[in-house]
């Protein structure tokens, strides 16, 4: 939105300043700076087509499919009827090129404009590209063969006769046709303007939000071409200003496009590689260290027995840990992680898990993945030696706890405590936060991170 309104405000101080202005110099007669606009032109707009025609095989959506019809018509434009002629050595305002350049464009105003009034959600999925871009082009060599064919007969499409030093005067120098085309080609691109604007804030659709500010500028090149007539002759006007500005912000949507389309790429092959490490722990790695659990459990030697089955547990849930951590989605709050972790724990050890979370606590990913693993080790060790039906987890704002009501131990026998409570102090050492583990036998166990 903020885009479309700077870009409305330059159009309005432009054209008022010609207007309110009269002795500041407006007009330069350049073929070359009609050839290199042009060629701006074409290159810009094939590239808008291109990437396009990327996103309609993606959604088969046909205001995308409009879109690339009118950008590859105002494409072609620029590069058959204005920069070959201009190259070639012909004339810029020539009636033939003129007429022509002016009735496609005018179709690919409308295509605009039809691109931004027609339901959004329409798909049409018959498009053949090799089909309709030879169906393009046989209609613009038809239109080019008539044009020139009448070229004798046809009146001039704009012919300047102000001085460049009176050029801030207003003059509505055209043929009565070519007025009412800038016309409508006003209110087609002012009209797709206002749409895509509104779109791109509803949808947080980027590219469209720089068509809206583009065709912004579009539509006040256009009232430029109305009061001071440039757009079919080797004068540079204001207007012609107006329109390559109208170009450069949609380069800069399509650049900003495709860096998204990169960023996109990266953040898939992240995952896929996260889901594939993720298989092979659970494929190889959990599936292994069960084998041991369950063949340690057959042993006739107890002792041995616990030591193989407790060191088998720890690592399950480590193995279990780095699978849940590589499948999660990357922006998940830190709630919904704590949901699921700890939902996973009682799962597996049949305890039930009472939880309160305050859906509004944001953390970083580092600090979100180490209270994770905490309150991931602090039910564990509840569901395993608490004897405790329900284990409790509660977040609120910078704070975490788990307790339970059951068997509790005696924090000042520090071999209760286990290697899990070291593993627990040490990652919210390296977050910054404090961990306070409060128990007694037969009172239950508090574990309480705050940071």
């Amino acid at each position: 939105m903020r885009r479309s309104v700077v870009a409305a405000a330059v159009g309005l101080l432009v054209t008022l300043a010609i207007v309110v202005v009269p002795s500041l110099r407006f007009a330069y007669r350049s073929t070359s700076g009609h050839l290199v606009l042009e060629t701006a032109v074409t290159l810009v707009a094939g590239l808008l087509a291109l990437l396009l025609y990327g996103r309609y095989r993606r959604s088969a959506l046909l205001p995308e499919l409009l879109l690339v019809y009118a950008m590859s018509l105002l494409a072609l434009t620029a590069l058959l009827f204005v920069t070959l002629p201009g190259l070639l050595g012909g004339e810029a305002g020539g009636a033939a090129s003129g007429w022509a350049a002016l009735v496609v464009r005018l179709v690919g105003a409308v295509l605009i404009l039809m691109a931004a009034v027609v339901r959004t959600d329409r798909v049409f999925r018959s498009s053949r590209p090799v089909r309709d871009g030879l169906g393009v082009l046989v209609a613009l060599g038809v239109l080019a063969v008539v044009t020139a064919v009448l070229a004798s007969r046809l009146p001039d499409v704009v012919e300047v006769r102000v001085q460049a030093e009176a050029s801030g005067q207003p003059v509505l120098d055209g043929h009565p046709l070519v007025l009412l085309v800038q016309v409508v080609n006003l209110v087609c691109y002012a009209v797709a303007a206002v749409v895509f604007t509104r779109r791109a804030a509803r949808d947080g659709d980027d590219m469209l939000g720089w068509f809206g500010a583009g065709l912004t500028l579009g539509a006040w090149a256009r009232v430029s071409y109305l009061l001071f007539p440039s757009l079919y002759t080797d004068w540079l006007y204001a207007g012609d200003l107006l329109r390559l500005g109208m170009y450069l912000l949609l380069l800069f949507g399509a650049v900003r496009e495709i860096r998204h389309y990169w960023e996109a790429q990266a953040v898939v092959a992240v995952e896929s590689e996260r889901r594939r490490l993720a298989r092979d722990l659970h494929d190889g790695v959990v599936q292994e260290l069960g084998y041991i659990r369950s063949e340690a459990h057959r042993s006739p030697d107890a002792a041995g027995v616990a030591r193989i089955a407790a060191a088998a547990d720890r690592a399950l849930d480590e193995a279990r840990r780095g699978i849940s951590a590589l499948t999660a989605p990357p922006d998940e709050g830190l709630a919904p992680a704590l949901a699921r972790a700890a939902n996973e724990v009682g799962d597996r050890y049949d305890v039930a898990v009472h939880l309160e979370l305050d859906g509004s606590v944001t953390v970083s990913p580092t600090m979100r993945e180490q209270l994770v693993r905490i309150a991931r080790e602090a039910v564990a060790n509840a569901a395993r030696h608490s004897r405790s039906p329900v284990v409790s987890v509660t977040l609120a704002p910078r704070r975490l706890e788990v307790s339970d009501q059951g068997e509790g131990f005696d924090p000042a026998y520090e071999r209760l405590g286990g290697f899990g409570l070291t593993s627990m102090r040490e990652r919210a050492e390296e977050i910054g936060a404090a961990l306070v583990v409060t128990s007694s036998p037969g009172q239950g166990t508090n574990v309480k991170v705050t940071w």
